[in-house]
């Protein structure tokens, strides 16, 4: 079997951070910056092609015992290095300066190494290397900063905590792990994910933080990584009733999100219920016992990261083009100066809800089936979620585009070339996913299934 997955992997994560180092000395720094990242895009695609030829199993090397990928993390590797890119190239001038480019590499590169670990360790400490960005203060003023910072640190300290009760460093020990350690790998997940009653952090993180940066943490969805590397340990069977209990606190969290946006007027604060609404259908999806509400997880992990990223940006560009849209008064109109940007809004935040025709919708289809199977009252709270978050999401496109033009809004660009050609990306995406979504699903269909053998394994301790 091959073993070309680890060194790929370590040169990715050793591009992002080259890169970021480079682009700190660099005057012009965005070309180096999208570089790096493009190479590291690269490495993580040949790593997924090495993990596509090996089949299903893990692939190991001893003497490269960092790094691994297998069916689970390989695609979201992939995809969170496309993502890298399209942020860097879209970044507006006032947010591409040296020190927040390397920022967003640093945290790709945090990001990557969680996903590529080979064993507990690592990952944890690119849990905890996600925060270093933020600590350091390298994407400027934050009113929210210290309050993310401590959401950030408490979730690693939960996680670190969790590992020394472990005695053990693989990942396999997850399966003899005991109720009290299991207990804090929830607890870092609950608040790394912003799951009710916590998830007041993210929103306040949108709201005065960096989006940007925001958009690459949010997506990096490293909470529904850990639940599913730990569901594919084979848990024992007092774990299994916490991811029970998890999936149930991830639907409460859909549902409440989604009723709590009907108050926001705010473009950003709305942005961040409806994204934390969609995004809790990933956990609810993947602490199922079922392969198709699993596999329905991880495609819309898919789905939120392309849609919501599309979204962040856009708002982003507005901001920076118009005064107001903070706080705006009144429908702001903007459809008649930027039709493409509006165009791309509405496609992005369609499919990110659901729409037919998008590959939106198919995850949910695989998300309420099994989220009826385990809860068939909770499971409708999905439905319901969708169409609050239909609502909210009419209501911020209508905020933003529709309306009379305001009087100082003279003349503004719409989507330049720059940003563009990644919006088009990321709709064509979801479209094209949607029209032809067999591939998508094989994708990640493996990875459901073979975490559904595991999750009914009772090993004994």
């Amino acid at each position: 079997m091959s073993h070309l997955s680890a060194p790929y992997l370590t040169l990715g994560i050793g591009a992002l951070i080259l890169g970021a180092l480079l682009v700190l000395r660099a005057q012009n720094g965005r070309p180096l910056a999208i570089a790096a990242a493009s190479a590291a895009l690269l490495c993580f695609l040949l790593s997924a092609r090495e993990v596509g030829a090996a089949g299903h199993e893990r692939l190991f090397d001893p003497l490269l015992s960092w790094f691994d990928a297998d069916a689970l993390d390989a695609v979201p590797m992939a995809f969170f290095g496309m993502l890298t890119v399209l942020v860097l190239i879209l970044a507006p001038k006032r947010d591409a300066g040296g020190k927040a480019l390397a920022g967003m590499l640093l945290l790709s590169a945090a990001t990557q190494t969680t996903y590529g670990a080979a064993n507990l360790g690592v990952l944890a400490a690119g849990w905890w290397l996600t925060s270093l960005p933020f600590v350091l203060g390298m994407f400027g003023p934050d009113r929210s900063r210290v309050l993310t910072q401590g959401f950030l640190i408490a979730s690693s300290l939960a996680l670190s905590a969790a590992i020394f009760l472990l005695h053990h460093v693989e990942i396999d020990e997850l399966s003899h792990v005991g109720k009290f350690a299991f207990s804090l790998v929830i607890l870092a997940v609950v608040l790394r994910k912003g799951v009710f009653p916590l998830h007041g952090w993210v929103v306040a993180a949108f709201e005065h933080g960096p989006l940007l940066p925001m958009a690459l943490l949010f997506n990096g969805h490293l909470g529904a990584l850990l639940i599913a590397r730990s569901e594919a340990a084979a848990l024992p069977q007092t774990a299994q009733h916490a991811l029970d209990l998890l999936s149930i606190a991830a639907l409460v969290t859909a549902l409440i999100t989604s009723l709590r946006g009907f108050a926001e007027r705010k473009p950003r604060r709305l942005l961040a219920l409806l994204c934390v609404s969609q995004a809790s259908f990933i956990l609810a999806g993947i602490a199922t016992a079922n392969a198709e509400g699993i596999t329905g997880g991880l495609v819309h992990w898919l789905v939120v990261t392309a849609a919501s990223t599309g979204l962040v940006c856009i708002v982003r560009v507005l901001e920076v083009r118009v005064s107001g849209i903070a706080d705006p008064a009144d429908h702001l109109g903007l459809a008649a100066k930027a039709p493409r940007l509006a165009t791309f809004f509405l496609v992005c935040g369609l499919a990110l809800i659901g729409l037919p025709g998008t590959l939106g919708y198919c995850a949910e289809d695989l998300l309420f089936h099994g989220a009826l199977e385990n809860h068939p009252w909770l499971g409708l709270a999905l439905p319901v979620a969708t169409a609050f978050n239909a609502i909210n999401l009419i209501r911020l496109f209508s905020i933003l585009f529709l309306g009379v033009l305001p009087k100082h809004v003279i003349d503004i660009p719409d989507a330049l070339p720059r940003e563009r050609w990644p919006l088009a990306a990321c709709v064509v995406f979801l479209v094209i996913g949607g029209i032809f979504p067999a591939s998508v699903i094989g994708w990640r269909a493996q990875a459901g299934h073979k975490i559904e053998s595991a999750f009914g394994i009772s090993p004994s301790h």
